[in-house]
């Protein structure tokens, strides 16, 4: 459960970071251009996909480890 919620985080945190540094004077525009038209969009979902899960995992254990640690 705590994956899926910190990788749906990052997943936010990092569209919008991404867009605002690529895109912010350019507009929507440009986003849909590049990123979804074209069948770029399976790509761009499983891309936000695969990282997602992989932050997610990676942080989860991070806790669950440190937590194991301050238990002893």
């Amino acid at each position: 459960m705590s994956v899926s919620f910190i990788g749906i985080g990052f997943i936010f945190i990092y569209s919008i970071i991404e867009y605002f540094m690529q895109y912010s004077t350019l507009g929507w525009e440009a986003f849909i251009t590049e990123r979804i038209a074209n069948q770029n969009w399976v790509r761009y979902i499983i891309s936000r996909i695969v990282g997602g899960v992989l932050y997610g995992m990676i942080m989860a254990y991070y806790f669950e480890l440190r937590k194991l640690k301050s238990k002893r």
